[in-house]
C-alpha cells in the first residue's frame, strides 16, 4: 500500500510539472501572438530571452536571424577591401523632409513622412544603380556608459554612435513592407559618429528632441530636417550585401558605409542614453542603450570600395601620411589618388579640419 501511495504521489508531481510547463509555453505563445506592429517582444539585451541570440526562436518569420549566412552588422577589415572602379558616388536628394522622432522601446527612430508639400527623398548611385531607393526612416544606435555604440566596426574598432538611413526600392516595390522581404529591396546608408567639439547641425536637432520622447511610444515632430547634411563632404565609402539588424533579419539589404564620421559632443551623446524602454517611469529604469546587434560572421562576403590608392615613388609627403591612413585596398596601404597638385595639397590639409578616414 505504501509503495502504491508513493508511486501515485510521484506521478501526481510529474503531472503537475508537465501541466506547468505547458501553461508556461501557452503564456509565452500568447504574449508573442498578441503583439503586432512595431511592438515586438524583442530586445538588444543578450541576457534576456528576447535578445539577439534568441530572435530566430521567437517567430518562425525571424528564422533568418539564426540561420542566415549574410547577416549584419559585420566588422569591416581594411585589409580585405576590394577596389571596384565601377562604383560611382552615392547621391542623396537635397530636400527638406517632414519627419518625427519616435521612441520605439528598442531604439529612437526618425520616421520620414511623405506628403505633397514635403515629399520623401531618394538615395541612388554606387552599388544601388540602376534603382532609386526612397528613404523610409533613420535608426539610431548608441551606448550607455561607454563610447562603443555603433553596430558596424572598422578594423575591430566601434564608434560612439551609428545613424542608419534606411530606404526601400521604390522602382520595384510599392512600399517598405514589400521591399524588405524582396531582392534588391533595401538600401542602408550608415553614418558613423565620433566624439568631437561640436555636434553636427542636423544631429543636434534630433538630440534636442530626445527630451520629448523619454518613454516608449512617445513621438515628436522634427522641424525641417535635412538628412543630406548628416553626410560627410567626401564621397568615399565601402559596400557589401547584408541584412536588417533587427528582426526578421531579412537578407535584402545593400549596405553603404561612408568613409568619414560626423561628430557629436560627449554631453549630447549622454542625452540619447537617457531614453527608456518602458511606457512610464519605473522604480528601476530600463534604458534603451546599448541598442546594437552583435557582430555577425561575414562568411567570406566581398566588401567593395570606391577608394583608389596611388602614390609616386618620390612623393615623400604622401609616404609620411601612410601611417595616418586607416584604410587599405589591395595590395598596399597608400594615399588616395588625386588629379591635381591643388587637390593633392587640399587632401593633406584635411587633417587639420578634423576629417578622418575610417578605412
Amino acid at each position: 500500500m505504501r509503495s502504491w501511495t508513493l508511486t501515485r504521489r510521484t506521478h501526481t508531481n510529474l503531472r503537475t510539472l508537465f501541466d506547468l510547463s505547458i501553461l508556461s509555453f501557452i503564456l509565452i505563445a500568447l504574449s508573442i501572438a498578441r503583439v503586432s506592429g512595431d511592438d515586438y517582444p524583442w530586445t538588444y539585451d543578450n541576457d534576456l530571452f528576447g535578445g539577439p541570440d534568441f530572435w530566430g526562436l521567437l517567430d518562425k518569420k525571424w528564422q533568418m536571424c539564426s540561420k542566415g549566412k549574410m547577416q549584419s552588422p559585420i566588422n569591416i577589415d581594411p585589409a580585405s577591401l576590394l577596389y571596384d572602379p565601377n562604383l560611382s558616388a552615392i547621391h542623396v536628394d537635397k530636400s527638406i523632409v517632414a519627419s518625427e522622432l519616435i521612441n520605439t522601446g528598442q531604439m529612437p527612430r526618425v520616421r520620414i513622412i511623405n506628403t505633397i508639400r514635403w515629399p520623401s527623398i531618394n538615395i541612388s548611385g554606387g552599388p544601388l544603380n540602376p534603382y532609386r531607393y526612397r528613404m523610409q526612416r533613420m535608426d539610431i544606435h548608441y551606448p550607455r556608459g561607454t563610447l562603443s555604440g555603433s553596430e558596424h566596426s572598422i578594423d575591430s574598432k566601434k564608434f560612439p554612435m551609428e545613424i542608419q538611413m534606411i530606404a526601400f526600392n521604390s522602382d520595384l516595390y510599392r512600399n517598405f513592407s514589400s521591399a524588405v522581404v524582396s531582392p534588391h529591396g533595401i538600401a542602408a546608408l550608415s553614418i558613423l559618429v565620433q566624439i568631437g567639439k561640436k555636434t553636427n547641425e542636423e544631429l543636434l536637432k534630433m538630440t534636442i528632441a530626445t527630451s520629448s520622447i523619454p518613454f516608449k511610444r512617445k513621438r515628436v515632430e522634427l522641424m525641417e530636417l535635412r538628412p543630406w547634411k548628416m553626410l560627410p563632404h567626401k564621397a568615399d565609402y565601402v559596400t557589401y550585401e547584408g541584412s536588417m539588424t533587427s528582426p526578421g533579419c531579412h537578407e535584402t539589404v545593400t549596405w553603404v558605409i561612408v568613409n568619414h564620421p560626423i561628430f557629436i559632443t560627449k554631453e549630447d551623446l549622454e542625452s540619447w542614453a537617457a531614453l527608456q524602454q518602458t511606457i512610464t517611469q519605473e522604480a528601476e529604469p530600463r534604458y534603451i542603450a546599448p541598442n546594437f546587434r552583435t557582430l555577425q560572421d561575414p562568411h567570406g562576403r566581398i566588401i567593395r570600395t570606391n577608394i583608389r590608392h596611388r602614390f609616386k615613388e618620390n612623393d615623400t609627403e604622401c609616404k609620411k601620411r601612410l601611417n595616418d591612413t586607416w584604410y587599405r585596398s589591395n595590395p598596399n596601404r597608400t594615399e588616395a589618388y588625386t588629379r591635381s597638385k591643388a587637390i593633392h595639397r587640399r587632401r593633406h590639409s584635411i587633417k587639420h579640419h578634423s576629417v578622418v578616414d575610417l578605412f
